[in-house]
């Protein structure tokens, strides 16, 4: 059993008793400790489902709406008096406030939303090999305006799928490095992020690339020469616009 199936299996059980998927177990050091933290997660999931609702939960629920029930004239008249008031301070309280562009939340990094992401489906997209052709990676690429001629470019695809990037859509694919995997994230231009060149954060470091309609995010571990990657797979991609 390689450790892809047994993570799988892992997942779906981690009280699984047959033979192969405890010497799989026994195997390593990380399936041993993957399997534990499995069981723990289980244990936790299990005591919050357990837990009883108050007794007298019920009762207070039916209490608070009946209480939030005014008379409807009363209510009406209070609306009006609220509304009123609030449109006066207002108006008053604009003529001496000036609104800052600070005020504003800002975007978040490119770098940090890249990051995290790695890290969040690491356990999973280390691991799976979906022997991804040349058909597949296209479908993902579609909606992006970009498409391969080949992926002798690219290199081994592990992995292509959609993603959620900064609260839209991208494309991101995992294909084979130097040393290691690494992620490659295309993402629309007009998506609101704090732009970088490059970044690091924890034992991983990135770069990004623009292109004709998106940004070409690359992340990997720090033993991977990442701006070989990134320019090889935007030649890839421009090759065949």
């Amino acid at each position: 059993m390689d450790d892809l199936e047994f993570r799988r299996r892992a997942y779906a059980d981690p009280d699984d008793k047959s033979p192969e998927f405890l010497a799989a177990s026994a195997s390593s050091k990380s399936n041993r400790q993957f399997l534990e933290d499995m069981k723990a997660f289980n244990r936790k999931l299990s005591f919050a489902l357990e837990e009883p609702v108050p007794h007298a939960l019920p009762d207070k629920l039916m209490l608070s709406h009946l209480l939030r029930q005014p008379d409807r004239e009363q209510s009406r008249w209070r609306y009006l008096a609220v509304a009123a008031s609030v449109a006066f301070a207002l108006g008053f309280a604009t003529r001496f406030v000036t609104f800052s562009p600070q005020a504003v939340a800002e975007p978040p990094a490119v770098g940090e939303v890249a990051v995290t992401h790695v890290l969040r489906e690491m356990p999973f997209t280390h691991y799976i090999d979906e022997e991804v052709t040349l058909e597949t990676v296209n479908a993902k690429l579609r909606p992006y305006g970009t498409r391969l001629q080949d992926l002798s470019g690219m290199g081994k695809v592990y992995y292509a799928n959609h993603c959620m990037f900064a609260g839209g859509p991208a494309a991101h694919l995992v294909v084979q490095g130097e040393h290691d995997r690494v992620h490659v994230f295309l993402v629309p231009m007009e998506r609101a992020l704090q732009l970088q060149e490059r970044f690091s954060k924890d034992n991983l470091h990135g770069e990004v690339l623009p292109m004709s309609y998106n940004r070409l995010v690359v992340v990997s571990d720090r033993n991977e020469d990442v701006s070989r990657v990134a320019e090889r797979v935007k030649a890839s991609l421009e090759k065949a616009i």
